[in-house]
Formats: structure tokens, C-alpha cells, sequence
């Protein structure tokens, strides 16, 4: 796991190492959407829930469709449609998931404690995720970390999706998803942005990659709480 040391919260990312899964899915994958076996998927997710003290009966996750939705956790409601959730509800355990998409935790610094987890690409980003994130924590000052996921090395697009960011994201046909998602963040008022900027595709040993792998493969995400 890659920590977030942001007083008064739990937020880590979580990569592939130190679960049960095996074959295309090894071993610390969170989805049963791409084939794995359920029970140990389940297990998978008590495991990285109590790597941060957290319980997993509770974990919460939505059904990620490339939106801007972002809904207000209940603690084991899972698989609403939207792409974010928050809470300001102390140990309940959120989930965002990503294979090579972009994890997001952002948090309040001042007032009552508050944290979203967001699963953004380029569509939730160019439709605005990130705004609905920070809108959805209401007024403050806030903080945000931008987790793994495929880098500027290795994230080509074509013409149409380059055209929907600053012409200066986009080189050589590659599309530097880390630098557009710390944008949307400032522009949404983020002061604080922290990024982990390690690329899911180059990293085969850490994480899992629908560009690497296609559809047989597991995912990692964002796991955190209100401490």
C-alpha cells in the first residue's frame, strides 16, 4: 500500500502485492467484475481494509460508469451507479477502484472532517468528476492526492480525446492524465495537491493495467476513512 499522510484521515493505494487471488487477477485484486472468484476477492478487500484498521463489512464502492455522479456513502451499500463517494462518518471504509484510471482522494482541512474518493479518465475529468468531488464536501479549505495510473509515457489517444484538454497535456499523442487531474483539482479550489505520479502500465509488478493486460486482470484503487 502507498500512505497519504493527511492528519485525521486514512487514505492509502492500494497496489497488487499481499492478497489471494491468483492467474490474471494476483493476488490484491478488489473487482469481481473481471472475472475473479468472489470469495477471494472478498478476502481481498478484508485484507486491505485491515491494513488500515478499517472494517470491510462496512466498505462501500459504487458501480464506476465514467460519470460525474458522486453520492453520499452508506456504510456496505454498494454498487449505486457513480464514479465518487464521500462521507464525513468516522471508520467508514470508501472504495474507489482503477486500472489505469485515475484514484483521487480529497479531504477537508478545516470544519468537520470530510473525504471523496473518485475513480476519474478522461471522460469524468473533461465532464467534470473532480468539481463534483470537491463540491461535494462543501465550503473549506481542502487537500487532494492523485494516485497511480497510466502516465504520460504511455497513454496514447487520439486526436478527439487530446482536443478536450490543454494542448500542452497532450505530446507526441500521449495524454499526461496526472497533470489534468492536478489541474481540475486547483481549478475546483484544491490548494494542496499531492501526487504519487507511477505509471500502472510500466509497473507490472505493482499494479494492474487494462492497457497492458486488456480485460482478464484485477484492479487496485483508493481505500480511506474519516479517522
Amino acid at each position: 500500500m502507498i500512505r497519504w499522510d493527511e492528519p485525521g484521515y486514512l487514505v492509502a493505494f492500494t497496489t497488487r502485492s499481499g492478497g489471494v487471488s491468483s492467474g490474471d487477477y494476483e493476488s490484491l485484486n478488489l473487482t469481481t467484475g473481471t472475472g475473479d472468484v468472489a470469495a477471494l476477492v472478498e478476502e481481498n478487500r478484508r485484507i486491505a481494509c485491515a491494513a488500515l484498521g478499517l472494517d470491510a463489512q462496512h466498505l462501500a464502492f459504487g458501480r464506476q460508469v465514467h460519470s460525474t455522479i458522486v453520492r453520499r456513502a452508506c456504510a456496505g451499500k454498494r454498487g449505486e451507479p457513480g464514479d465518487g463517494l464521500w462521507s464525513d462518518e468516522p471508520g467508514l471504509p470508501l472504495l474507489a477502484m482503477s486500472a489505469d484510471c485515475l484514484p483521487i482522494a480529497i479531504v477537508r482541512r478545516d470544519g468537520r472532517r470530510a473525504l471523496a474518493v473518485l475513480h476519474a479518465g478522461w471522460r469524468g475529468l473533461t465532464e467534470g468528476v473532480v468539481a463534483a468531488g470537491v463540491a461535494a464536501l462543501g465550503p473549506g479549505a481542502k487537500a487532494a492526492i492523485v494516485g497511480p495510473a497510466i502516465g504520460p509515457c504511455c497513454y496514447e489517444v487520439g486526436d478527439e480525446v487530446a482536443a478536450l484538454f490543454d494542448p500542452d497535456l497532450t505530446v507526441d499523442r500521449k495524454l499526461d492524465l496526472w497533470g489534468a487531474a492536478e489541474r481540475a483539482l486547483r481549478a475546483a479550489g484544491v490548494e494542496a495537491v499531492e501526487r504519487v505520479d507511477l505509471c500502472t502500465r510500466c509497473h507490472p509488478e505493482l499494479f494492474f493495467s487494462h492497457r497492458r493486460s486488456g480485460r482478464a486482470r484485477g484492479v487496485q484503487g483508493v481505500l480511506g476513512a474519516v479517522a
